[in-house]
């Protein structure tokens, strides 16, 4: 089976196979998935907000990842409705709790989804996990560990 592993900063669309970001810590995960047109987008989102800081990678913020690959899937035809899972925003170990910027990406990126209309139906953020995210595009099934 095909599979193809969103890298730290990346974003990727496939249409079978599977779809993996692996190693998310303070950054977050997402995948969105069409089911009906079975396409699917992975991101690994690493800041809260592109406001202060030119980049560019828009991949790189919240503010900026999720209306760029909402773009990109409606290229593809592949518009609502779409499933949603996110995973990270974990406090990596030393992180100080009142600048836990991993916390800050994962509201940033719930904050994203809600302004373009959509919720995570998976949301395995916070905590201090290193977590991966699979999903097998041709069942249709996502699964965070």
């Amino acid at each position: 089976m095909n599979a193809i592993s969103v890298r730290f900063l990346q974003s990727a669309i496939v249409s079978s196979g599977l779809l993996k970001i692996e190693n998310i810590g303070a950054g977050v995960g997402v995948i969105l998935f069409n089911p009906e047109r079975k396409i699917a987008a992975g991101l690994h989102i690493m800041g809260p907000s592109a406001r202060a800081t030119r980049s560019n990678n828009p991949v790189m913020y919240a503010d900026t990842a999720i209306p760029f690959i909402l773009g990109e899937l409606k290229k593809q035809g592949a518009g609502p409705p779409l499933s949603v899972a996110i995973a990270g925003g974990a406090v990596m170990m030393g992180g100080a709790t009142g600048s836990d910027i991993g916390r800050k990406v994962a509201v940033a990126v719930q904050n994203a989804l809600k302004a373009s209309g959509l919720i995570a139906k998976i949301d395995k953020t916070g905590g201090a996990l290193v977590r991966n995210m699979v999903l097998d595009v041709d069942a249709g099934k996502i699964k965070v560990t």
